[in-house]
C-alpha cells in the first residue's frame, strides 16, 4: 500500500470544513475516490490554491497522505507538490 499518488485532478469539491479532491491515477483509491484537505491544516490556503492551479492547467499533482490509502477512508492530505517542466 502507498501513502503517495501522482495524477491529474478531476474534481475539487469545496465543503464547509475543507475540500475533497478526486484524481485520475492508477492504484488504490480512497473512500468515494476523494482525498480530504482539512481547513485546520496549517497550510490550507496555499495547498487549496495549488490544487486549483494544477486542475486548471492540467498539471500532475502529487499528494501525500497521513496514512496508507485505503478504500475505507478518505485520504487525509499532508502535503501536495507540482513539478513544472523546464
Amino acid at each position: 500500500m502507498a501513502n503517495r499518488v501522482d495524477g491529474k485532478i478531476t474534481r475539487i469539491y469545496p465543503h464547509a470544513d475543507g475540500c475533497y479532491i478526486r484524481m485520475d491515477y492508477s492504484g488504490e483509491k480512497p473512500k468515494d475516490g476523494y482525498f480530504y484537505l482539512s481547513k485546520t491544516h496549517g497550510n490550507y490556503n496555499s495547498l487549496y490554491s495549488l490544487a486549483v492551479v494544477a486542475a486548471v492547467n492540467k498539471y500532475t499533482l502529487s499528494i501525500r497522505t497521513s496514512h496508507e490509502i485505503v478504500s475505507a477512508e478518505h485520504g487525509q492530505v499532508v502535503y501536495m507538490v507540482v513539478d513544472w517542466q523546464v
